[in-house]
């Protein structure tokens, strides 16, 4: 199994909705997201999917949230816009563009800081 990687960040704020603490207050995040795929096959030139294809993709998916107050955009209109809820968008969503009989998305890190990141990913079928 190949397991490919990239690495991305963007600038957003956000609110946790019935939090009993500091972050149930307005306050904003540098995040970092690394979104990995996987495939077992190659084409003739070696390539599972362009490093290139993964970045744009993932990049449209990074320019819905990028400087916005997340609680106001859907799906965070409703969704509480958590670390967990933030991997699983990115999850999806990135998957929807990439994901193929070939290759899939297989696991998304989001970094809130540098010292605290949440893992999402989803069993192979």
């Amino acid at each position: 199994m190949f397991v490919l990687k990239i690495v991305t960040d963007f600038a957003s704020a956000h609110s946790l909705r019935n939090y009993p603490g500091d972050c149930s207050r307005l306050h904003g995040h540098n995040w970092q997201v690394e979104v990995s795929v996987e495939s077992e096959v190659v084409d003739a030139l070696g390539i599972a999917i362009d490093f290139r294809e993964i970045k744009k993709q993932t990049k449209e998916v990074v320019k819905r949230l990028d400087h916005q107050y997340l609680n106001e955009i859907p799906p965070f209109d409703e969704l509480n816009p958590t670390a967990e809820n933030i991997a699983k968008y990115f999850y999806q969503e990135v998957g929807v563009l990439i994901n193929n009989q070939d290759v899939r998305v297989c696991e998304v890190i989001i970094w809130e800081t540098p010292r605290a990141s949440v893992a999402y990913s989803e069993p192979r079928l």
